[in-house]
């Protein structure tokens, strides 16, 4: 779709959170960590990996990685969920492509065979798809494999209420939260592209990273393939249709 983009990665401080409820993450997830050390290394960019086990609310698991996060040094945080499969490349591919974007993802489907992704387009001012690159801009997307620069966390966090943390210290602002909107629930994970898109930050999707879910099965559903391709040539369709006559 388009060239990769050519980045310098040097200096980059990469904060990596799992939230793994049970401990426990994929053999796979594992061996792309491993893989992405030396990788890492070799580009000029550090690596500090945080994670929260035996929480059972998402939302809370996330603040406590966002609190790690805030303590570091880091320049960007990386959420990486335990059951989404990563590879090493994909992940310094999207910190190449994010260049000096706010927030930058990759899909992944649904843990179903609905077809269906995490995530709400965007559409400009003329009803088009907005990209730049491989990157589309979108509404909202699933944090699954988000990455997130420091200052738009900063931004929202400062906001935020603030609580206790899990061991009864410390003071851990709810950057992620539920809400409800229009009478439906809305996740963590869409209310806080809404919180980050109030702020002025705007949220993009790399097109050609797509990423196996894993449930009792892989779900490994394409989203430029099945979603975005027949998407834009209907979209090519009703414009002729409507030039045409």
């Amino acid at each position: 779709m388009a060239e990769e983009k050519r980045v310098n990665l040097e200096s980059r401080k990469l904060f990596i959170g799992i939230p793994a409820y049970d401990g426990k993450i994929s053999i796979k997830l594992a061996y792309t960590l491993a893989q992405l050390m030396p990788k890492a290394m070799s580009l000029g960019v550090s690596v500090k990996l945080g994670h929260v086990s035996g929480c059972s609310i998402i939302t809370m698991a996330r603040n406590m990685l966002v609190d790690q996060f805030l303590q570091s040094d880091c320049t960007e945080l990386l959420f990486i969920d335990g059951d989404v499969l990563a590879e090493a490349d994909d992940i310094l591919r999207l910190m190449a492509q994010s260049g000096d974007k706010d927030i930058t993802a990759g899909s992944y489907p649904r843990r179903s065979r609905d077809r269906k992704f995490f995530m709400d387009l965007y559409f400009d001012e003329n009803n088009e798809l907005e990209f730049d690159g491989a990157l589309m801009r979108i509404n909202r997307v699933g944090t699954g494999f988000m990455l997130i620069r420091r200052n738009v966390i900063e931004t929202i966090a400062e906001k935020s209420e603030k609580y206790l943390g899990q061991d009864g210290i410390g003071n851990v602002a709810s950057v992620f939260d539920f809400k409800l909107m229009d009478g439906k629930f809305v996740g963590e994970d869409y209310a806080f592209c809404d919180k980050a898109r109030n702020e002025g930050f705007k949220v993009w999707l790399d097109v050609e990273i797509s990423l196996p879910h894993v449930g009792q099965e892989e779900f490994t559903n394409n989203f430029y393939q099945e979603v975005l391709t027949p998407l834009m040539e209907d979209m090519r369709k009703a414009k002729l249709k409507v030039a045409n006559g």
